[in-house]
């Protein structure tokens, strides 16, 4: 199948797409290089190999790639890429060398080890290129008696590489290869899968070693319009780049459908990282989007729920593509009274919060009085005293959330 759009209906989105393609991506069949190219008979636009006869298309493999997945490179190149590789070895080092690639998430010591140790656990390498494992910090500020905590959260995204390399080097007797990907232009599948039909859809295809001569296993993975308008909102990467996360997503499904101990893998470690983010909602949320997809038991039972619990057998793969859970309710954070009916809340937190998300005072008093219709009279710290305890509990967990957003987009 190829991705085809009519000439006298293409977008620069649907343009930009395909050029992404031919950059990224080879022919399924023969290796060669992808072609933007029209179709006359059809008066359509098209990308895909230039031999009509084959079909589809997959990444466009690295020596680092070609390298995790048990292949044959030669010396030299095998010897400069495990010269950027993590060095399981000596973990002093591997700890620099993590917080100078990621300055705003590693930030000391302790959160460094963890990272890097649960990266050795899924047997990943978030140094080399493309990183198999990303860190992205929430933070968040809770009222404990008469002092502000601050808890910092890591959480681990795992790449579309970091899943490939998992299963590779994890099922090396079952493993033959990435699965090829391509965009798939069907309105009704899309709608029967996720209700939008006009969602970003595209479709994984692979097999594995233990597979009968001519089968193959496909997986879909889409993005609709209501994630794209909630990227957008939120300034995330996907809502730059929609149909990639389709793709990646396709990817991940592919692998987890196919090779059971890779979920299985991720089902344990996802507890843990649920459980380590209690009390920090947006991080709770972020690993409830990204990993949930994966953790359900077989009866359906959430993370959060599951968080603690020692996970046992594999479970029943998701017959969903994606599967949406509600994250557990994180505990509210106290706000407490400071005079009659007011609250307390910290100023230094505060401004150092309105000067995170480039907020004036002016800017936070309009917020306050258009979402709580309080009156604007006086200084900020005026306005606040007119909420009651409920609203200010949400106005400090609209900051947060806002704090996360921005730290998501710097990911």
């Amino acid at each position: 199948m190829v991705y085809e759009v009519k000439k006298d209906e293409i977008t620069q989105e649907q343009w930009d797409e395909m050029k992404k393609i031919t950059q990224e991506n080879v022919c399924t069949v023969c290796g060669a290089d992808l072609q933007i190219h029209t179709n006359p008979e059809k008066a359509t636009i098209e990308v895909g190999c230039l031999n009509r006869e084959h079909h589809g298309w997959v990444e466009r493999e690295t020596y680092t790639q070609a390298l995790r997945r048990g292949e044959e490179i030669h010396p030299a190149i095998r010897a400069a890429i495990e010269r950027k590789m993590m060095p399981r070895d000596e973990l002093g080092r591997a700890m620099n060398l993590l917080a100078l690639r990621y300055p705003k998430a590693i930030v000391d010591p302790p959160t460094a080890a963890l990272f890097i140790l649960d990266c050795m656990r899924l047997d990943i390498d978030p140094l080399i290129s493309p990183a198999e494992a990303v860190p992205v910090p929430f933070k968040s500020k809770r009222k404990v008696g008469e002092a502000w905590e601050e808890k910092v959260t890591v959480t681990m995204v795992i790449t579309e590489d970091g899943w490939l390399s998992m299963a590779a080097r994890g099922c090396s007797e079952r493993w033959a290869g990435s699965p090829s990907v391509e965009r798939v232009d069907d309105k009704a599948l899309a709608e029967s899968l996720c209700g939008d039909p006009e969602a970003w859809l595209w479709k994984a295809t692979g097999r594995t070693k233990d597979m009968e001569p001519g089968q193959m296993s496909i997986a879909y993975g889409y993005f609709t319009h209501k994630e794209w308008q909630k990227a957008k909102d939120g300034n995330l990467p996907a809502a730059t780049q929609p149909g990639n996360q389709a793709r990646v997503r396709a990817i991940k499904h592919w692998v987890r459908e196919n090779f059971p101990e890779c979920r299985q893998r991720m089902m344990d470690i996802t507890a843990e990282w649920f459980q380590r983010a209690e009390g920090v909602k947006a991080a709770q949320q972020y690993i409830d989007s990204e990993y949930a997809l994966i953790s359900l038991p077989e009866d359906g039972e959430k993370i959060g729920a599951a968080a603690g619990k020692q996970q046992s057998g594999g479970g029943k793969p998701s017959t969903t593509i994606l599967s949406q859970t509600k994250a557990e309710e994180p505990k509210k954070i106290e706000v407490p009274a400071a005079e009659g009916e007011g609250f307390h809340i910290d100023p230094q937190w505060l401004k150092e919060s309105l000067r995170d998300l480039k907020w004036s005072e002016d800017t936070a008093k309009t917020f306050l009085v258009g979402k709580y219709k309080v009156s604007p009279e006086g200084t900020l710290e005026d306005v606040l005293k007119r909420l009651n305890r409920e609203q200010a509990e949400e106005f400090v967990h609209e900051i947060q959330d806002r704090l996360a957003k921005i730290q998501l987009d710097l990911f």
